[in-house]
């Protein structure tokens, strides 16, 4: 029962981490986007990736809570 409760726990903090993850790399795009069109391209890529990521891990998450 202890895996159980801890798991619980960790998806409440776990998930906030990562929508706020998930905020402030849609965040970061904007800004980088006002800033420089050159430079777009790496950042572009750059937030695909990561925004990929956290959005896995959200999903991987959500799935290991379900459980």
């Amino acid at each position: 029962m202890t895996v159980t409760t801890l798991l619980k726990e960790n998806w409440k903090e776990d998930k906030v981490k990562l929508e706020d993850a998930i905020s402030a790399l849609k965040k970061s795009r904007k800004e980088s986007k006002k800033e420089s069109k050159a430079a777009w391209v790496v950042v572009k890529s750059k937030f695909k990736a990561d925004l990929k990521l956290a959005e896995k891990s959200l999903k991987d998450l959500k799935a290991s809570h379900k459980k």
